[in-house]
């Protein structure tokens, strides 16, 4: 769908409307920043607003809608499972579930798998599953990133690599070790000082602005992992499913983790998480070891499985490429023009540092051009368009940025 611009001038109706607002401050815990926008509806690329506007999307809810918002495939799938069967728990068998299973253990290495509900119940169950397996030898610690993000949860946010995240919840779990991206002597210094029961890492840093892992330093610690029997874990919660070029980030470093963790944009913007877990680690959990009431069930399971059917869609990870290119080139103008001293990207996942540190500005005055964007610090953009974006529409966004950080009026289009 081509981008659409306002049917009237901004302003003349509420971005949020007062009861809402007013509802949301009464009955609601403050726990987030929120834009000053609230959505009615959406479609394809574009978010609907309560002042009804089209707003072109380049957050996907932070890379859940991969394949935009509603897509029919999904939504005809939802649909006619809530007919038949919303919830059965896992005590009993679903076949939609195990299907899902098979199609994710054939997208990966090869594995089995454990569903939730979230990125932080997918980390939190690897998690799990390496603290028991060393168990009996002693225990171990989990080696993780400084700027990582893994959840929220009391093990996911010990493991995420950001102090200002930690802070007010301390004492974190002290099981985590936490080493710098690229950092190979901090790297040994770790798995010399005692056992280490796992490495976790994302291949890219998302949350701190897609910062790419340097691939020599996952392959050190792969390595390291084999030698000392530790369990070698990739995030993939927002690089999987298509968003790097790939079905997963790690394939495009011919990595082979013993686990993988996925959610975010799995079962097309309904709650989804799992960890699809190899030979080395499947058999660590037993019954009721491990569980969720909601894990797996029929609904974003039926989601779930529509989603992949997209992500099979024939050249579908060589147009996320081409576009990311794109994306790419247009962002690098913003370097020539003196506005950007660095941009970071793999696929369809791209961030740039500004000079000056007015990213959540720029995010104002993009919403009022009627596009989304998201800054992860004051001085940085992330992108995270859907996978089926369009040369125009990545061409909008570029003209934008160029015309409100430089003052040109428009980056010349493709030849």
């Amino acid at each position: 769908m081509a981008p659409q611009q306002a049917n009237h001038e901004a302003g003349s109706a509420p971005l949020v409307t007062a009861d809402t607002r007013a509802l949301d401050e009464q009955y609601v815990l403050p726990t987030y920043g929120r834009l000053p926008l609230e959505v009615m509806g959406g479609e394809g690329g574009e978010l609907i607003g309560a002042d009804g506007r089209r707003y072109l999307d380049f957050v996907t809810g932070l890379s859940v809608s991969n394949f935009g918002h509603c897509h029919p495939h999904v939504v005809e799938a939802v649909r006619e499972q809530v007919g038949r069967l919303i919830h059965c728990s896992n005590l009993f068998y679903t076949r939609g579930q195990a299907e899902l299973a098979r199609r994710l253990s054939a997208l990966s290495n090869g594995g089995k798998v454990f569903f939730g509900n979230s990125g932080a119940e997918a980390n939190e169950a690897a998690i799990k599953i390496a603290r028991k397996r060393v168990r009996d030898l002693g225990g171990g610690g989990i080696v993780t990133l400084e700027r990582s993000f893994h959840g929220r949860t009391m093990a996911t946010l010990s493991a995420t690599g950001q102090r200002e995240k930690q802070a007010a919840f301390a004492p974190t779990l002290e099981v985590f070790h936490h080493v710098t991206a690229g950092d190979l002597n901090g790297l040994h210094e770790v798995f010399q000082a005692g056992r280490v029961a796992a490495f976790l890492a994302e291949p890219v840093l998302g949350e701190s602005g897609v910062r790419l892992v340097p691939p020599d330093f996952l392959h050190e610690a792969q390595r390291l992992c084999l030698e000392n029997e530790a369990l070698f874990i990739v995030d993939e919660v927002q690089t999987g499913l298509g968003r790097c070029g790939a079905a997963f980030a790690y394939q495009r470093y011919d990595l082979e983790p013993d686990i993988i963790t996925v959610a975010k944009s799995l079962a097309g913007g309904f709650p989804m998480g799992a960890a699809i877990v190899g030979p080395r680690a499947w058999d660590v959990l037993g019954p009721g070891e491990h569980g969720s009431t909601f894990g797996g069930g029929p609904t974003v399971v039926a989601a779930a499985l529509a989603v992949m059917d997209l992500l099979e869609e024939d050249g579908l990870f060589e147009r996320v490429e081409s576009r990311g290119r794109q994306l790419e080139e247009l962002l690098f103008r913003l370097v020539e023009h003196g506005a950007v001293h660095e941009v970071r990207r793999l696929g369809l996942m791209a961030a740039v540092d500004l000079i000056t540190p007015v990213a959540r500005e720029t995010v104002a005055q993009a919403m009022e051009a009627g596009i989304l964007l998201n800054a992860t610090s004051p001085d940085t953009l992330r992108f995270l368009p859907p996978l089926t974006v369009t040369a125009e529409e990545i061409q909008r966004v570029g003209d934008f940025l160029l015309e409100e950080l430089t003052g040109v009026a428009e980056i010349p289009k493709e030849r």
